[in-house]
């Protein structure tokens, strides 16, 4: 029957139903093992060879009278409790004592929100560089603990995909498979064409661009079916799902409508972003119905109010303002002046804004002439090679106009871009000829000057000598990062910073492997080995400069011994601008300050529109978060669009300056983001954290000392230890994976490759990167580090969650220790009385066999052989229980065995101490139980009502809104354009979409009302109880 124990090929199992096919009786099981959690399994139990329906009462097993030595029963109860998780206390953080990071309490708020959401609809808006991949980590592996979830789907940017699997398995035990073209096809090699890529594993990392392609969407739908419980959806970057600012309304994007019709599909769903708010309400309430439909709805604007639960927003300014470790960020132009008016990066500004004018002015022809005006601003070699493909365009079209041919494009690298531009423009740009007269002038002055240093060169070269070079040229212990945005800057930067050094130092200095690059071309592997070395000690990696395009600016992270970055060129899209600046302003950054540094030629003019724009990026920067979303559609687009006119570049850095822009003020009213209401907020939310956290260590905390100790125990049953080792910590110890119980068991080697920094480029190289790229050192805590000092590179902290270590306790499972691991010890230890310890393990299960609560029960008591017939054993009280639990687990980490005539002694009572001590357990659980109950029946009523509430007060916003709402009254302005006039056609019928989805939305809600808090209930019911004997142990007095 349902709640029925029984024991099937070689596991244990609940029986969820039974029914029968036809003539056949059958099973549902679930899988209630440590190891196996939630598996499923149908039979028809006669047929079972090895099939046994447990008996709750048997406590057979305990009633043997061979004592195991006290290390190995002392590491089977820490592992066991150490697996023991609850979902009764909705307050109680279990993953932080599971993880390997370097933990801030408030790190915690995102997983406190969490648990207490009935489905966990979450968004995580923390500034750039706070560790939003850790706090969403942390959120993923408590709900895995609670068995809240079985799927977990992330899809970040391809170029974040890397760190989030890095991220997800070193510092939580996650493993993560990227499903790319590579995962498709090798799925199909190996199972079939038609095999479900989705169906192998239940933890999947995909890119933005696989959301909107129906090859890999098709399976992943077939998997989740119109919803599927237990499942997870992390969105990162997710400001790219929200629809694009309008005019007046934000329109959909296909992503918007891809991460819709893919994210309704979970259960739970978490996104992520440092700037979820571009200025537009519109698109703020599409983003958060996208993340949770029961509680807004697109159209209609959010209230502060309606985010709190949802939403949790930091920035590093304020946690810095409260003391937290963050550095402070230095932002300031370095000046380029005194040039001499002929200057190719002075004159080529002025010839250019004099070409702009001379056309007929066209959109298409502001777009072209915002693209030459980008790569001109960032290197004269950069333009030469753009204006080169610029005029070959241009005499290509006065000769198909001269013949009559008109051909087409095919756009194969980014300057393709500008051949583009060009031949759409050609009807804007006047008298081609005259145009190609221009261009050649241009030509002439870029031509001669590409390859020679610029203002910004020598700077860049003094500020090395200065704060990099000694006076003998040797290098410094600094680094510096350099941005560009465009590969042809970046060749002509290494170029000339590389002569310029040898140049200044009269050739001494020593320049080899001194600079390295990273673009988008760099493979996996480089791109792993220039983060490995930039992040090294200086004494062990010889680079000093890493000259970067922007393909750097996303999942990078380079601030262990970095802290100098400069932008030789500037991005028009703020984001980016705050992306690079994230490289080295980001949590675990060692150094008090960091400075990011831009050029600013005094001398033209276009300049102080880019200044304006940095100086504003960083004000509200510091007042909003990281405001590349709010700037970045008023200000960017406006750039990008139209370049900037040297005619109206003091008129465009003063309007930028003023910008408090409506945009601005509605992210910060909608996010509730006024400065002080935040700090106030952030100050109290600190302090219940801290509370919160030490609280949940008294009652699950993890001593680093524990693991060793069970992991050196594991590791002597293989003859193997560890050892001490030559690393950066002096707590860091050493595994040998060349140990004969290691090589003689392939599987090991993938477990020591995650102690390796890096991975091979292809898996065809593995050897030979197992051979030269050595195992780091082992610590169980994260590593002592002095302030100032950054976070070592050649060490991994070990958790309990890290493979290695489940692997090597694994044997000190309940399955394992059934097998081979005896239930009675004995130990000697402090006090003056002989003691016993009866364990057992209290587990209740839910809907799916999901363990909504686990409790490790001792029942300690003083023991005798004497007069036992007389006088059974009975209980200590609460404090003497107290200190017997806190003398067995001192002694048990000292492992000493009393003699042999002791042993004896004890032998002959185990069975008469069991029967003793027995009902006393089975109270303490019944107890346990009932309390557990209690307050699993109020988890559900709780969120029942809430949920309910919730429902009914989104039904009468959305019928407030259906009565009152009307189209914006700027639909009815004239437009000058019939671009404006397309745009604002496009933007009316996307607020009428959003219109017309109310009524669905309204059955919806309606439907969920009747339902899902019923649902919610449901959820937290028990459906089997299982109280589990775990061990006893004797404590005997070492002065006995």
């Amino acid at each position: 029957m349902p709640g029925t124990f029984v024991r099937v090929r070689s596991k244990s199992w609940v029986v969820e139903q039974s029914g029968n096919i036809g003539p056949i009786p059958f099973l549902d099981l679930i899988s209630v093992e440590d190891d196996a959690q939630g598996e499923v399994l149908r039979v028809n139990l006669e047929s079972e060879v090895d099939r046994q329906v447990i008996d709750p009462n048997d406590w057979s097993s305990l009633f043997q009278t061979t004592f195991e030595g006290p290390e190995r029963l002392g590491a089977f109860l820490r592992a066991t409790e150490w697996r023991t998780a609850s979902a009764a206390d909705r307050k109680l953080f279990q993953a932080p004592f599971r993880a390997g990071i370097r933990l801030d309490a408030y790190q915690l708020l995102p997983l406190a929100k969490a648990l207490d959401l009935p489905r966990v609809n979450l968004l995580i808006a923390d500034d750039v560089g706070l560790g939003k991949t850790v706090e969403a980590g942390l959120i993923v592996r408590e709900l895995l603990l609670r068995r809240r979830v079985e799927i977990v789907v992330v899809a970040a940017p391809a170029s974040m995909l890397l760190q989030w699997q890095d991220e997800l398995s070193q510092k939580f035990g996650l493993d993560f498979t990227i499903v790319d073209r590579e995962y498709l096809l090798e799925t199909r090699r190996t199972r079939g064409f038609s095999a479900n890529p989705w169906s192998v594993g239940s933890r999947f990392l995909v890119s933005h661009s696989v959301l909107s392609d129906e090859t890999y969407m098709s399976g992943l739908r077939d998997l989740l079916g119109e919803f599927r419980a237990r499942s997870l959806f992390i969105l990162d970057e997710a400001h790219h799902a929200a629809p694009s600012s309008g005019t007046v309304w934000a329109t959909e994007s296909q992503t918007t409508r891809a991460v819709r019709q893919i994210a309704g599909r979970f259960e739970h769903r978490l996104f992520l972003s440092a700037t979820p708010h571009n200025g537009h309400s519109n698109s703020f309430a599409t983003l958060l119905e996208i993340l949770d439909p029961q509680r807004f709805t697109r159209g209609i604007n959010v209230e502060a109010k309606e985010l709190e639960p949802v939403m949790v927003r930091r920035l590093k300014e304020d946690l810095r303002l409260l003391g937290q470790p963050f550095p402070e960020r230095i932002v300031k132009p370095i000046k380029i002046e005194n040039l001499p008016t002929n200057a190719p990066e002075l004159s080529l500004a002025v010839m250019l804004d004099e070409y702009r004018s001379s056309s007929n002015g066209g959109s298409r022809a502001r777009f072209l002439f915002a693209n030459l005006q980008q790569r001109l601003f960032s290197s004269i070699a950069a333009f030469d090679r753009t204006l080169r493909t610029h005029r070959k365009t241009l005499n290509r079209k006065r000769d198909e106009i001269a013949s009559g041919v008109d051909e087409t494009i095919d756009l194969a690298e980014d300057n393709d871009l500008i051949d583009l531009a060009t031949a759409e423009a050609r009807s804007e740009l006047g008298d081609l000829n005259a145009a190609v007269a221009h261009v050649d002038r241009m030509l002439a002055i870029s031509s001669a000057a590409k390859d020679e240093p610029d203002g910004r060169i020598e700077a860049i070269l003094d500020w090395a000598e200065a704060e990099m070079l000694d006076g003998a040229h040797q290098w410094r212990d600094r680094r510096l990062i350099l941005f560009t945005e465009w590969d042809d800057t970046r060749r002509w930067l290494v170029e000339r910073l590389k002569e310029g050094l040898l140049k200044r130092s009269r050739n001494k200095i020593d320049v080899d492997g001194r600079i390295l690059v990273f673009t988008g071309q760099t493979s996996l592997e480089e791109r792993d080995r220039i983060k490995i070395a930039f992040n090294a000690p200086f004494d062990q990696e010889s680079v000093r400069i890493l000259v970067c395009t922007d393909a750097a600016r996303e999942g990078l992270n380079l601030q262990a011994r970095c802290h100098d970055l400069i932008h030789v060129d500037l991005p028009w899209n703020p984001s980016r601008l705050e992306q690079r600046n994230g490289r080295i302003d980001r949590k675990l950054q060692p150094s008090k300050t960091v400075t990011c540094s831009y050029f600013f030629y005094s001398q033209r003019e276009e300049d102080r529109v880019l200044d304006a724009l940095v100086r504003k990026t960083e004000t509200i920067r510091k007042e909003l978060g990281a405001s590349g979303e709010v700037l970045r559609q008023t200000i960017e687009t406006r750039l990008s669009r139209d370049g900037i006119r040297r005619e109206d570049a003091l008129r465009l850095s003063a309007e930028i300056e003023a910008q408090d822009s409506r945009n601005v003020s509605t992210a910060e009213k909608e996010l509730g983001d006024e400065q002080e209401k935040r700090l106030a907020r952030l100050k109290e939310e600190q302090d219940r954290l801290q509370r919160l956290l030490e609280q949940a260590r008294k009652r699950v905390g993890v001593d680093g000392a524990d693991i060793r100790q069970v992991v050196e125990i594991a590791l002597k049953d293989d003859q193997a230890s560890l050892s001490p080792g030559q690393f950066s910590v002096p707590e860091a110890v050493a595994l040998d994976p060349q140990h004969p119980a290691f090589v003689k068991d392939r599987s090991w080697a993938t477990l020591f490759d995650e102690l390796r920094p890096g991975r091979p480029a292809r898996p065809s190289e593995r050897e030979r990167w197992r051979h030269r790229t050595p195992v780091r050192g082992l610590v169980f805590e994260p590593p002592h580090v002095n302030e100032g000092e950054p976070e070592p590179q050649d060490v991994v902290q070990l958790h309990l969650e890290h493979r290695l270590v489940k692997r090597l306790i694994s044997r000190f499972s309940s399955q394992g220790f059934r097998s081979n691991i005896g239930r009675v010890t004995a130990i000697i230890g402090p006090g003056a009385q002989p003691r016993v310890v009866l364990v057992g393990r209290l587990s209740l299960f839910g809907p799916g066999a999901r363990r909504l609560h686990e409790e490790i029960i001792p029942i300690t008591a003083g023991w005798r052989d004497v007069r036992r017939d007389e006088t059974p054993l009975s209980p200590f009280a609460e404090a003497g229980e107290a200190t017997t639990i806190a003398q067995l687990d001192e002694a048990l980490r000292v492992g000493r065995t009393p003699i042999q005539s002791v042993i004896e002694r004890l032998e002959r009572t185990v069975e008469i101490d069991i029967r003793d001590l027995r009902p006393y357990l089975e109270a303490r659980a019944e107890e346990s139980e009932r309390t557990a109950l209690s307050e699993l029946a109020e988890n559900g009523r709780r969120e029942a009502e809430s949920m309910a509430d919730l429902l009914r007060r989104q039904i009468q916003k959305v019928r407030e809104a259906m009565r009152e709402k009307k189209a914006p009254d700027q639909f009815a302005f004239d437009f000058s354009t019939e671009e404006q006039r397309q745009q604002s056609e496009k933007e009316l019928r996307q607020f009428e979409a959003d219109r017309r989805s109310w009524d669905e939305k309204l059955v919806r809600l309606q439907n969920d009302l009747d339902n899902e808090p019923q649902k919610v209930k449901e959820g937290y019911e028990v459906k089997a109880r299982q109280l589990e004997p775990l061990g006893i142990v004797y404590l005997w007095p070492v002065t006995n």
